[in-house]
């Protein structure tokens, strides 16, 4: 069962790899023409730009693990890891859940904003959340926690030397060179008192990794539903349509955090049963759900501009213009 495991999660980092080398074109595109003029108008749009370039981190993270992390996957006639491979591995994973964590982050905090300017849509202090400075203002601050969450991440594990790294006898070819074995392993500040500080970092990250998220994500799709229909209610009894374009607006912005919902679900809930257990088997099978929840997070975050596009007509309008097939036209203050 454990080598099928391994099996599925080495299918599952080619199929991101090959995924994200798609991705970050579409990605690269998609920020450009979210960064015209005509479209920095709101803080979704700001919101969105900086959810574009942590993806596009991401999916460039995720192309140069790849060999490295199929070295763990390696027979027994391949050397291991130097020690240099191997730091630069573990901080590059880092890195990545870092990007991908503030990525999901910003999802979150977009749908709660369209939330708050359909509810308090008449009110000064909350029309504020909607300016386009606002958006860049907190995708700095969660920039700035998300990464004092990846070094006590990163803290709490350690390379150690186990040993001196030898072919098999049915190998074939065997080099004269000395190769060290390394692994990582937690420093002994957070393996004391049976590993209990140890655990309480693994469930903080994973909390607000993934837990946070698979609460909140679904949660705020539902109530934008709820406030959209009572928006649309309170219209109809005014005699005054809804807008289309914030329908629109509303509609992307569940759309987009469907897709994060979909991609956090999966390691969220593993995320819970890693604290309790601990054997290698879980692990396998752990690692093989986050992976897995990674290629999802970076297909979804590829076909973003597809979304845009399909949702936004300033965005076709400003695509067009891009690529020469519409000529530059004089927008209005509105984008969806």
């Amino acid at each position: 069962m454990s080598l099928k495991i391994r099996s599925l999660t080495r299918k599952c980092i080619d199929i991101e790899f090959y995924i994200a080398i798609i991705g970050i074109i579409l990605t690269v595109f998609h920020v450009y023409i979210l960064t015209r003029k005509q479209m920095l108008k709101s803080s979704i749009i700001s919101i969105m730009i900086g959810i574009g370039i942590f993806d596009i981190c991401s999916m460039v993270l995720a192309i140069s693990v790849r060999d490295l992390i199929s070295s763990f996957y390696r027979d027994v006639c391949t050397p291991p890891l130097t020690l240099f491979l191997y730091r630069l591995f573990w901080i590059l994973m880092t890195l990545r859940d870092h990007v991908i964590r503030c990525s999901t982050w910003l999802g979150i905090l977009m749908a709660f904003i369209r939330f708050l300017v359909i509810r308090f849509n008449l009110r000064p202090t909350f029309k504020k959340v909607a300016n386009v400075s606002f958006g860049f203002y907190s995708t700095a601050f969660i920039f700035v926690i998300s990464s004092l969450i990846a070094i006590l991440n990163y803290s709490r594990t350690k390379i150690v030397e186990v040993g001196v790294w030898h072919p098999a006898a049915t190998c074939e070819s065997k080099s004269s060179a000395i190769w060290l074995d390394h692994e990582l392993r937690s420093p002994e500040f957070y393996t004391a008192n049976d590993g209990f500080l140890l655990r309480v970092t693994v469930f903080i990250n994973g909390f607000l990794s993934r837990i946070i998220p698979c609460v909140l994500l679904p949660t705020l799709t539902i109530m934008l539903i709820l406030e959209i229909r009572r928006a649309r209610k309170k219209m109809a009894n005014s005699r005054f349509n809804f807008p289309k374009k914030a329908d629109r607006t509303t509609t992307l912005v569940m759309i987009m955090t469907v897709t994060f919902s979909i991609a956090s679900l999966p390691a969220g809930i593993f995320t819970l049963f890693q604290v309790m257990y601990t054997d290698v088997g879980f692990f396998h099978l752990s690692n093989f759900v986050e992976h897995f929840s990674n290629a999802i997070l970076t297909a979804m975050a590829s076909v973003h501009c597809v979304i845009c596009f399909s949702m936004s007509s300033e965005y076709r309008r400003t695509v067009k213009e891009v690529l020469g097939l519409q000529p530059k036209q004089i927008y209005s203050n509105s984008i969806f």
